[in-house]
């Protein structure tokens, strides 16, 4: 897996066994993944054409996933934990949170399925800790990925993957919106495991 990042996309790009909530969603072999920003007042009667106008600016050749979002790319929060990497933007009051998760290890189609389930669990559980009356925004959207061999046959709360699921998402959304909310001007990234932070 590799990543990158402009003003305006994340572009996470590999040979991923993913499953997506998102416009064109379902279940895919794809080839990359991405969240990019639209401006706030931003309506379109076709989703669809424009995530795909996206994958050709942003020369995405092979068949990929993608999330639009109303919260701007540099308040993005990667969290690192175990096989996982979970990118996270989120605002709420007309916005959206948008989740991507990549595990280097691989999972079964029911396993990123029932990862959907944990991470909107977690998702609810950082928003009502973190004092927000809400257990999601009407638009949040999710990706989860993985590749590699299958080693996860399962993603509830308490396998080894859901535990970093939760660990990462518990984590990341409260400081998604933070970053969000105070203005921030370029990507964090978490690490899990030590707490170290990187610009």
């Amino acid at each position: 897996m590799d990543y990158h990042w402009s003003s305006t996309t994340l572009v996470v790009e590999g040979d991923f066994l993913a499953a997506s909530t998102g416009v064109g969603g379902g279940i895919s072999r794809v080839s990359a993944l991405f969240n990019h920003t639209v401006p706030r007042d931003w309506h379109e009667p076709d989703p669809l054409s424009r995530i795909c106008e996206i994958a050709r600016n942003e020369q995405i050749k092979g068949s990929f996933f993608g999330l639009l979002t109303a919260v701007p790319i540099h308040s993005l929060v990667i969290c690192r934990s175990g096989p996982l990497t979970v990118f996270i933007t989120a605002g709420i009051s007309g916005r959206t949170i948008n989740i991507i998760a990549v595990s280097r290890e691989g999972m079964s189609e029911n396993a990123l399925l029932e990862s959907i389930a944990t991470i909107a669990s977690a998702k609810t559980a950082a928003l009502l800790r973190s004092g927000r009356d809400l257990l999601s925004t009407p638009t949040d959207a999710t990706i989860m990925a993985c590749e590699g061999p299958l080693v996860h046959r399962y993603a509830g709360i308490v396998t080894p993957v859901g535990k970093e699921l939760v660990k990462c998402v518990e984590r990341g959304v409260p400081l998604a919106l933070a970053r969000y909310e105070g203005g921030a001007e370029s990507p964090l990234e978490w690490e899990m495991e030590t707490g170290d932070r990187e610009r």
